[in-house]
């Protein structure tokens, strides 16, 4: 029985287009219920307060001023903490349907996460990279397809600003923030090492035979 790889790959060379199911990148699962554990943590520092303080009361013990600014400033900290995490959650959820969306190959480029088509000329073959993590100012290895200098132009110039993100996070200085790579896209019923395979294979067969001009 013939793999959905092979069944991809003869379909885009019969027909020179492939219609996938997309699906989310383990990465971005990941961080969604990474987003939600640090939820709970920050849940259940706030309960602790309420569970202490009155143990203490209880005990005879007395609660100074500098104690109860101190509760206070915490639960300002952790409101604050709170709110950033609703928002990147949400952020990733948002992002999370957009990787469901039908990833496309065809002779005019990369159709992803309703973003397309992307010209072959304007990424490089997918590889792994050391890239900007998407949430702190580490580095985190990720299935990406380097922009060309053609590519990086249509992207970072030419594309709505609000589509940017779906091609990839946004690095580099407050100042002078720029797209560099397009996100490998996830596919149902391939690995990725499968997916970034025939993303290659489409990028040398088009680039290749580019489309005849009408």
């Amino acid at each position: 029985m013939a793999s959905a790889t092979d069944t991809a790959w003869s379909a885009l060379r019969q027909t020179g287009q492939v219609t996938l199911r997309g699906e989310p990148a383990t990465w971005s699962r990941v961080t969604r219920w990474l987003f939600l554990v640090l939820g709970g943590l920050v849940g259940l520092l706030a309960l602790a307060p309420l569970v202490v303080i009155p143990l203490v009361l209880l005990g005879g013990a007395e609660i100074s001023l500098g104690i109860v600014f101190g509760v206070f400033g915490v639960y300002a900290m952790l409101t604050v903490l709170g709110v950033l995490l609703v928002l990147g959650y949400r952020r990733q959820v948002r992002y999370l349907a957009l990787e469901r969306q039908p990833v496309i190959l065809d002779a005019r480029g990369l159709t992803l996460r309703g973003v397309g088509p992307i010209p072959w000329h304007d990424v490089g073959p997918a590889q792994h990279r050391l890239v900007r993590n998407e949430n702190s100012d580490g580095f985190v290895r990720r299935a990406v397809m380097p922009l060309t200098a053609s590519g990086l132009a249509a992207v970072n110039q030419r594309l709505a600003p609000e589509l940017r993100p779906r091609i990839s996070p946004a690095t580099g200085p407050i100042w002078n923030r720029t797209h560099r790579h397009v996100y490998v896209p996830g596919v149902k019923g391939m690995s990725q090492g499968e997916v970034m395979g025939l993303l290659n294979a489409a990028h040398q067969l088009f680039l290749d035979s580019p489309p005849r001009q009408r």
